[in-house]
Order: structure tokens, then sequence, then C-alpha cells
């Protein structure tokens, strides 16, 4: 059902979808095994596929909803010295599901637990912009702890596209990450930066026959670095990689080019806009 909300558009009551599938699978993890690790190491390919892609959705709508992600696990399944731990473990890697490694999805993960965090103490009155830094720059570390992304001649077609996802979604990743930490100011330089880099990543993705596929992973992360971004070569090189894939499959890229335009529009008057209660506003997934 979830599936079929992004086929149709991306709009829909697919939180309620989502928010089952998600229920579903912290159940078969609490009663299956002593701990979530093991569960899914020794589950069935079918039941693990159901519980990381619901753990990825989730992490995405916690971004949007500005929640905290329904799953622990992700904590799980990094080292916090800096080495993915598993990474070489199929039954556990998040390669599958998102295409890159399990450091950037377990950092976004923690982004949107501290855009969460940061919000409710916001309102209290309680937020310490120290805490909030010392936390940031923690996982700003998760995502620029990289293995060897230099090309070699001897990557097949599969290990370069991984490699241009990866090089994608942790610049991005970046994007809103400071977009957390600094707000949604698109001249902040940290998100102008990383902007460049998304951009520079997307462009070097160009050059190999599987580009369409790098570009249909990362629809969500071209949406958050173009509604984070005022310049204007950005913007419609943002608008047509998302409008070409559209052309080509069914999906959410025409809402998410309408999402990036209102905020756009929004912004004109000069103050920030928070891209997320646009996207909220339009029940985009």
């Amino acid at each position: 059902m979830i599936s079929y909300c992004l086929f149709s558009g991306g709009q829909g009551q697919w939180r309620a979808f989502l928010d089952s599938a998600c229920r579903f699978s912290l159940a078969y993890l609490e009663r299956n095994s002593p701990s979530p690790v093991s569960a899914l190491i020794s589950c069935t390919d079918s039941m693990r596929f159901i519980i990381k892609t619901s753990m990825w959705l989730d992490i995405l709508a916690s971004v949007t909803l500005i929640r905290r992600p329904m799953f622990e696990v992700p904590r799980l399944l990094y080292d916090p010295s800096g080495t993915a731990l598993i990474d070489g473990k199929p039954e556990l890697s998040m390669m599958s599901v998102v295409g890159c490694e399990t450091r950037n999805v377990v950092a976004l993960a923690e982004a949107a637990d501290l855009a969460c965090w940061k919000e409710g103490l916001g309102r209290t009155g309680g937020l310490s912009v120290p805490e909030l830094v010392r936390r940031g720059q923690r996982i700003e570390t998760m995502l620029k702890t990289t293995d060897d992304n230099n090309p070699h001649p001897a990557d097949t077609e599969r290990s370069r596209l991984r490699r241009l996802t990866s090089d994608t979604f942790r610049a991005s990743a970046l994007v809103y990450l400071h977009s957390v930490m600094s707000g949604d100011h698109p001249q902040c330089p940290e998100i102008m930066d990383n902007v460049a880099e998304t951009v520079m990543c997307l462009r070097r993705a160009e050059d190999v026959s599987t580009a369409r596929h790098v570009v249909h992973s990362m629809v969500f992360n071209i949406c958050v670095c173009g509604c984070l971004t005022d310049v204007p070569e950005y913007r419609d090189y943002f608008l047509r990689l998302l409008q070409e894939q559209q052309m080509e499959t069914a999906g959410n890229c025409g809402l998410a080019c309408d999402l990036m335009r209102r905020v756009w529009t929004s912004r004109e008057g000069g103050m920030p806009v928070d891209w997320r209660v646009v996207m909220r506003d339009m029940l985009l997934v």
C-alpha cells in the first residue's frame, strides 16, 4: 500500500500503512530473538526485506514529520568508533534496500532524531546550542567517515553505481544535518557546500549507463537539496532531473517538483521556510 501511494504520485494515507508495517516488524523483532540484530540475521529473506524496508521508510517519515524513528535497530548496526560493523554481512546491511553504506542510513536516522530533540526542547525553551552542536558534529563525523571512494579500473557497473549512490546520499544527508543544526537557511556555508557536492555527485553519475537508477533512489535527497538552495543553476538542474525521471517512471517526482517550487515561492520574502511543513501539508512521502 505504501508502494501504491508512491506510484500514484506520493500522496495518500501512507502514514497509516507505514505505521502498521513498523509495528508488525517491531513485534517480530521483539518476540523472535534476545536481540534485534540476531533476529534480523536468523529470519527469512522475505521477512528481512519487510523489516529493513520498514526501517528505511520510517527514517524518511521521521525526517519529514520531525519525529523520532520508531526503530532503535539502526543504532545497533554501527560502531561509534567510526567503522560500519555490518556492510560485509548481507543479512544486516542496508545496501540492498537503499543502495549505499549502512553508516549513511544510520547517520540520517540520527539526524532525524536530533531534529525531533531540537524541536521539542525549542518549544519549551530548554534547547542547549552547545549540546546541539556536539551531537550534530558526531553525526557529521559519521557521514564523513568513508571507505576508499576513488574509482578502480576493476569496478563493475554495479559497484560504480553503489559508489555514486553512496556519495550522493552522503552529501545530501549533510545538507539535511546542517539544516537541523543551523536552520533552513540556504546561505549557510555548510548547506551551500554540500548542495554543490550533491550536484557534483549527480553529474558524475550522468557518465554511467545506470544514472537513472541513482536518480530514482535519490528523489527524496534531491528534493531536500532543492528546497535548500537559492542558486538558479542548481534549482533548474534538480527540476530537470526529477522531470526526466517522472517521464520514465511513475512516482512522486512531479509532486517533489511542486514542493520545491512552493518552498522557493514562500522564501521570496526573505524569510526561512520549513520545507518539512510544506511537505507535511502536501501529505507527500
